[in-house]
């Protein structure tokens, strides 16, 4: 090899030495450089995401203590009343007084009621009214259909949040 190079014209070796200069430069290029430099581009995208991301999360996280500041403060509670008269009342209130075959006290602060025909919507908006007004959740559900069409027959557990 070192007889073959020597073998060569100056210029020949100038152009094989230029040559190979630039292969190795060529090679360092992608081999090295690109892989870091895109890389870097990808780590530095993702940062971005995240911090999007993360800004995102957080304003979530205040608009949702503020959502729930308000829906405390809106929330009447049982004011004063016992969790089994507002359930009693509230479902004659909202057209469930014929359906509304028993409300019984289970602890200090639930009560089970039984429903027989009740209209599922009706039952439902009932649900959604307690929850939002009154502050009572319903820990447990069990809804039957009825022979009449959307009518149930349910057996509820209700307790009180607040």
């Amino acid at each position: 090899m070192k007889a073959w190079l020597y073998g060569l014209e100056p210029r020949e070796r100038m152009m094989l030495a230029a040559g190979t200069a630039l292969l190795v430069l060529f090679l360092l290029y992608i081999l090295v450089w690109s892989p870091l430099h895109s890389g870097y581009d990808d780590l530095k995208n993702k940062v971005k995401e995240q911090r999007a991301t993360a800004l995102w999360m957080h304003e979530s996280a205040q608009t949702l203590t503020s959502l729930k500041r308000s829906s405390n403060s809106a929330a009447r509670g049982l004011g004063g009343k016992s969790l089994l008269s507002v359930a009693d009342s509230t479902a004659r209130a909202g057209g469930l007084g014929s359906a509304l075959k028993r409300v019984e006290p289970e602890g200090s602060d639930s009560v089970r009621v039984w429903l027989d025909g009740a209209p599922f919507d009706v039952v439902m908006k009932w649900l959604s009214t307690l929850s939002t007004i009154h502050g009572v959740n319903a820990e447990t559900v069990t809804m039957e259909r009825s022979d009449a069409a959307g009518r149930v027959s349910a057996r509820l557990t209700l307790q009180a949040t607040i």
